[in-house]
């Protein structure tokens, strides 16, 4: 289970079922076990509640994640 979290204020914005040990490039809305901070969804742009910084886009049933724009602590379920 990760805890994403902005790269630029560190506010926990949610926790993601991660499977498979690659790198964190899209979350599924629906792995998406808790939120802590809602993200702001402006177009398909998904910011940071309280810095508004960009650390995604919106693709439907997914986030298309921006590596710069969030970072993660946690462990991540192998396979």
């Amino acid at each position: 289970m990760l805890t994403i979290k902005c790269a630029y204020c560190k506010t926990k914005l949610y926790k993601y079922l991660k499977i498979g040990t690659g790198k964190v490039l899209r979350c599924h809305k629906n792995k998406i076990t808790r939120v802590y901070h809602s993200p702001i969804l402006i177009g398909e742009d998904v910011k940071c509640p309280k810095c508004k910084s960009l650390f995604g886009k919106d693709k439907g049933k997914y986030y298309d994640m921006i590596q710069e724009g969030f970072t993660y602590t946690g462990t991540k379920i192998k396979k």
